[in-house]
């Protein structure tokens, strides 16, 4: 298995048009033609903004649409590295350490990390919804506290 690092993810994405060309390439590699013109599949980066547009035709693709990017003044960088993040990440991330990590509003990291959490749900794969648990207590202070082992239970569809 190989691991994909900071010094990775550095390289791969150095800027906003890295990410941007990626998400063209994943959404439309398949396309060998204009949906519009009908010519072959020849696009070029329309100049300060975040669109493809037909060599022959002058269609525009947006790669952003109907997406979790669409819409977002964030940067598609911090996108990616948001998600890099909750990839990467044991046990999770808050929409605090976005916040710290990103170096933007508690409103906008809290919407990221939503967003990112429901597109990982979206995909399923590797992903599921089981929880796996080892011990707790349960009380409070003094003689109340309980404790409570359960050795590698798994509880099914928690929410």
């Amino acid at each position: 298995m190989i691991k994909f690092t900071i010094q990775d993810f550095n390289s791969k994405y150095l800027n906003e048009e890295a990410c941007i060309e990626e998400i063209f390439k994943q959404r439309f590699s398949s396309l060998t033609k204009c949906p519009a013109c009908k010519n072959s599949f020849k696009y070029y980066k329309v100049t300060a903004r975040k669109c493809y547009a037909c060599q022959f035709c002058g269609n525009q693709i947006h790669p952003l649409a109907n997406t979790i990017f669409h819409k977002s003044e964030t940067s598609i960088k911090l996108w990616f590295y948001a998600i890099f993040l909750f990839s990467t990440s044991k046990n999770g991330v808050s929409a605090m350490e976005l916040q710290r990590q990103l170096g933007c509003t508690y409103k906008t990291a809290w919407r990221m990390a939503k967003q990112i959490r429901q597109l990982f749900t979206e995909l399923g794969g590797n992903f599921s919804k089981t929880t796996e648990l080892d011990e707790t207590y349960i009380g409070g202070k003094g003689g109340n506290n309980k404790r409570v082992e359960v050795q590698k239970t798994k509880l099914l569809n928690l929410e």
